[in-house]
């Protein structure tokens, strides 16, 4: 609106020029004088104007009783900035009205056609921003379920291999991995340090499983640490490492977490020396967090899963980075 009143007021200066006045009528103090009542008056009806359309949304009318809405709000409008005209300029109300009535119609028009796209863009971002919101609880809410599996199962096997001291301690490891997991945490992202510490809690409890097989190694910087990532991410990339790396081997397997910053992205790998990606890449825990990173971050952030050059597998996410 600042904009459209300096516009104005130039247009009224130089049309001042092109009419051979002279004196007061070519100064500028005479062009915003005579223009900037207009545009101030209109200036403080925009707010007024956004609260109407706001209001007219949450109720939900038809189109015909909101333009009748529009237009007797637009009517008393005009009239007021009429009456204000009128008192500036010591006119009459009737000739203030034939002078402006026009320019003020389409002054209020111009008004309502920007809070209307700004309104309507705004709920747009709204929208756009819950049904994110959503679709990450619920890719977390599936992903817990089946985090909680890989755990379990683990027990299981241990029961079956006869191993019941083993056993015993992995349930309390277990336990205190499940009271993690069903925190009523709504914080959709956390720092990579909360994330490297639940993923070695899980590895702990594998641990006691493979016994002196697995060798769990993590690097991650200090900068990496304090970084911002998405809750629950760093988990299955662990849980596919140790399920199709280490699981699928006899020998002694090594499982590292490594995590560093560049060029203003966070680089996190889980790498192991097991058989290779073949085959992993359509789990569902890989899937979820491709979904994840999709909906939070767009083209800026990527899962690869490729095959490590000294052998097995390293999964690597990227993300902007984001300090806390």
């Amino acid at each position: 609106m600042a904009l459209i009143a300096a516009i104005a007021t130039t247009r009224h200066h130089y049309q001042m020029m092109d009419s051979s006045l002279h004196g007061d009528f070519l100064t500028w103090r005479h062009a915003m004088s005579q223009e900037a009542p207009h545009w101030l008056v209109w200036s403080l009806a925009i707010p007024l104007v956004y609260l109407l359309v706001d209001q007219l949304s949450r109720l939900r009318w038809t189109w015909v009783p909101t333009v009748l809405a529009h237009a007797a709000f637009a009517g008393l409008a005009i009239a007021l900035a009429t009456a204000l005209h009128a008192i500036w300029f010591g006119t009459s109300f009737g000739d203030a009205l034939f002078g402006s009535a026009t320019a003020s119609l389409f002054t209020y028009g111009a008004i309502l056609g920007g809070v209307l796209a700004y309104y309507y863009s705004q709920r747009s971002v709204e929208r756009e921003v819950e049904l994110a919101g959503a679709k990450l609880r619920a890719l977390r809410a599936q992903l817990r379920p089946h985090f909680m599996f890989n755990a379990l199962n683990s027990v299981a096997m241990l029961v079956r291999g006869g191993r019941g001291p083993e056993a015993v301690e992995m349930i309390a490891r277990v336990s205190d991995l499940l009271r993690d997991s069903l925190d009523e945490d709504d914080r959709a992202e956390v720092a990579l340090e909360e994330e490297v510490a639940l993923a070695r809690r899980y590895l702990a409890i594998e641990e006691v499983r493979f016994a002196d097989r697995l060798d769990v190694r993590v690097d991650v910087t200090e900068e990496a640490k304090a970084a911002r990532v998405p809750r629950l991410i760093l988990q299955p990339l662990v849980e596919n490492a140790v399920r199709h790396g280490i699981g699928k081997r006899a020998a002694a397997g090594r499982l590292e977490i490594t995590a560093r910053t560049t060029g203003g992205e966070l680089i996190v790998t889980v790498r192991d020396d097991g058989p290779g990606p073949n085959g992993r890449s359509s789990g569902v825990g890989l899937k979820n967090t491709r979904e994840r990173l999709q909906t939070a971050y767009g083209a800026a952030a990527r899962l690869t899963l490729e095959h490590a050059p000294a052998g097995g597998a390293v999964a690597t996410i990227t993300l902007p980075l984001t300090a806390t």
